[in-house]
This record gives structure tokens, sequence and C-alpha cells, in this order.
């Protein structure tokens, strides 16, 4: 289950990063569109905007919690559970980057874009790392085989 919830925290992430670059394409669209009009269009909500932030806030936390959670039922180390309170823990920093670039600090809210690409790095090592489809047992050797019989 840790996997397959893994696999599902990375799938988050490819949204959360399809989502932002739709937006940003929309967006830029609209104003270009707009560059001649000598009246603004009234704000819209755009969404793949709206996705992004809803994907972000309530999907990829609970997501996280749930790999903490399954972390501990899986008895996985404790360098793994600690791992993924990491996780958490650059969610509640995004989280945090995000509502600094609402207020307008750029430089700042920049960073956005850095820890989530961290999150993701961390994401990826936590589920390769205890991947278990595909693995199959380890070959027996003629040395094993010989201690047998």
């Amino acid at each position: 289950m840790y996997s397959v919830v893994g696999a599902l925290l990375l799938l988050e992430f490819l949204a959360q990063f399809y989502t932002i670059a739709s937006s940003g394409f929309i967006t830029v669209a609209n104003e270009i569109a707009n560059a001649g009009v000598g009246s603004v269009a009234p704000q819209e909500i755009e969404p793949f905007s709206a996705a992004h932030a809803v994907n972000g806030v309530f999907i990829v936390p609970l997501t996280i919690v749930a790999l903490i959670g399954l972390s501990f039922g899986a008895r996985h180390p404790r360098r793994t559970t600690v791992l993924a309170a990491v996780l958490f823990l650059l969610w509640v920093i995004q989280f945090a980057l995000a509502f600094v670039g609402f207020l307008g600090v750029a430089p700042l809210a920049g960073l956005h874009g850095v820890n989530a690409l961290a999150m993701v790095g961390l994401g990826i090592y936590l589920v390769k790392r205890h991947w278990a489809f595909g693995r199959h047992a380890p070959a027996q050797t003629q040395a094993d085989s010989s201690l047998t019989g």
C-alpha cells in the first residue's frame, strides 16, 4: 500500500507542474490578447490555477500524511518515517512560500518552485527505496545450493 500511495503522490506532483504551467500559458495568452484593448476584462478564476491550488492545499498533504502513517504500518525503518515527515515539512514551507507570493514578495516566493523540486526529489527517493512491485527473490547461487544439498 505504501508503494501505491507513494506512486499516487508522484502523480499528484506531476499534476501540480502540469496545472501551473498550463495556468501560466493561459494567463500570458490572455494578457497578450487584451494588450490593445482599452478596458480590462474582469478577473476570472483560471481553472488550471484553481486545480493547482486544490491539489496542493488539500490532496497532496493528505497523501503525505497517509504515506507517513503507512511507513509506520509497514514497519519501514525510522529513517523512512522521518524523511516522510520531512516531506510534510517541505509541504508546509511550500504553502508558506505560496502565501508569501500572494502578498507580493516575489523574490522569496520564487523559492516555491525550488522547494517543489526538493519535494519531488524526496518523493521519488521514498517511493523508489521501498518499491514493493517488481522485486524478485535473490537468485540462489551455486554456493548456497551446495550448503543445502
